[in-house]
């Protein structure tokens, strides 16, 4: 997986943001993604990016994650339930493409970290996931795009 800095532009997401245990990550991310869609199409808004997984600090047996979308036409504030409105900041960050399972993101983190470290800079301390590709029961998982972004300090 090739990785380089790019710059990131500041985004308005819409998201539902919580400490969740690692091996209910994947229930989070299937509920929360279809609470922002229904929200943010009830508010008269529209996604304007794929589904990503925002997380804030180094996981462990928890994770403080925040799961959403990209949106136009919102202002920062809460919505209905538990989304909210906020900005995802931009700036430098090292950026890699993974393809495949998401099995494998561990691995492809690793060497997300490993850039940073040639770098010799420190991550801001929260990263995210971009999922280009909507994986559907039926697919491959091995043809998953996943856009993994480290902002660096």
């Amino acid at each position: 997986m090739d990785v380089d800095v790019r710059h990131q532009p500041t985004r308005t997401v819409a998201v539902v943001r919580r400490h969740v245990r690692m091996d209910e990550l994947a229930a989070f991310y299937d509920t929360a993604y279809g609470e922002v869609a229904r929200t943010v199409g009830e508010a008269g808004a529209r996604i304007s990016g794929p589904a990503l997984g925002w997380y804030h600090g180094m996981p462990t047996d928890t994770v403080d994650v925040a799961a959403g979308f990209p949106v136009e036409g919102l202002e920062n504030g809460p919505l209905a339930g538990r989304v909210e409105v906020v900005e995802l900041a931009g700036g430098p960050a090292l950026v890699g493409l993974h393809v495949g399972s998401y099995d494998d993101l561990g691995a492809a983190w690793a060497e997300v970290e490993a850039a940073r470290a040639e770098h010799g800079r420190p991550g801001r301390g929260d990263f995210w996931e971009e999922y280009v590709t909507d994986p559907s029961p039926s697919g491959d998982p091995s043809r998953n795009e996943t856009l993994l972004v480290l902002p660096l300090a």
